[in-house]
């Protein structure tokens, strides 16, 4: 997981890594029919995979709420690149596997796809839950803006599978600070206005009451530059708090895979989602 200049502009409210899990084993039970195995050897390197195939990888371990846990791994000499990521929640019993690969877009090979898979983690006495965590329409409507420390983006979750992010003129403000690819037409291939919204691809996950897993794919990034990123973040709705990571390149289109945090305020979404697109809202 090698540092790098995009997602290292989001790491500013990242908190702390955490090692309470060290030591602990899991075994997770997914519904693609393949149970694997999660140690958590120490504070660097965990085991994972189906029985008979773990591996070793260097991971990075975030907290969001109450034995609630963010994952983040990869296996630095597969390729084309995997980014794994495992959303532990061990109040239910349940984890969500988050894949991205990268290179399975023939005319843009430089965004990851994303794919999701639901799991439950088998308890001591050899049952598991019935329930899992699942997709969800709760964020419908709803924005918020993400303060990352060196800047603000607005994400307004239009609908179940689509985002729009708008810009104010702080929050662009903010955003040019030390970011001259930017004011060059970084985004879409062209600079951003106050007036500008685009949409994305979105993917909302609930894992319970009030914490959200959301997948946000760069696609209008690729689009333009050939190359963006799979960002999954892990919401506290209560706390205004993420964690989460960025999976993809670098703004030279570079590897990346690094966590980050942010804090959150709500505000009113009304205005966005009645503007039309400056490129594809449906």
């Amino acid at each position: 997981m090698k540092p790098n200049q995009h997602t290292g502009m989001l790491s500013l409210f990242r908190p702390p890594l955490v090692y309470e899990l060290t030591g602990r084993q899991f075994t997770l039970v997914f519904d693609d029919g393949y149970d694997r195995t999660l140690v958590f050897r120490d504070r660097k390197t965990l085991s994972f995979g189906k029985e008979g195939e773990e591996k070793d990888y260097a991971y990075e371990c975030l907290k969001i709420a109450d034995r609630c846990y963010f994952v983040n791994f990869e296996d630095p000499a597969l390729r084309p690149r995997l980014g794994i990521t495992l959303v532990l929640d061990l109040v239910q019993d349940l984890v969500t596997m988050a894949l991205a690969r990268m290179y399975t877009n023939p005319k843009v090979p430089g965004i990851p796809s994303d794919e999701y898979i639901f799991g439950a983690i088998l308890r001591a006495d050899g049952t598991v839950p019935d329930v899992r965590h699942g997709y969800t329409s709760d964020l419908v409507g709803i924005s918020v803006s993400w303060n990352y420390g060196y800047f603000d983006i607005a994400h307004v979750y239009a609908t179940e599978h689509y985002y729009r992010v708008s810009f104010s003129p702080r929050g662009l403000a903010r955003a040019y600070q030390g970011r001259p690819e930017l004011r060059r037409g970084g985004m879409g291939g062209r600079t951003p206005s106050s007036r500008d919204i685009y949409e994305d691809y979105l993917t909302p996950i609930k894992i319970r009451d009030r914490i959200y897993l959301v997948g946000l794919l760069e696609t209008v990034k690729a689009r333009s530059q050939g190359h963006g990123n799979s960002i999954l973040v892990l919401m506290d709705l209560d706390e205004m708090h993420d964690v989460g990571r960025s999976f993809g390149s670098n703004n030279e289109g570079g590897n990346g895979n690094n966590t980050l945090g942010a804090f959150g305020v709500f505000h009113d979404a009304s205005s966005v989602l009645a503007k039309e697109s400056t490129l594809y809202i449906r």
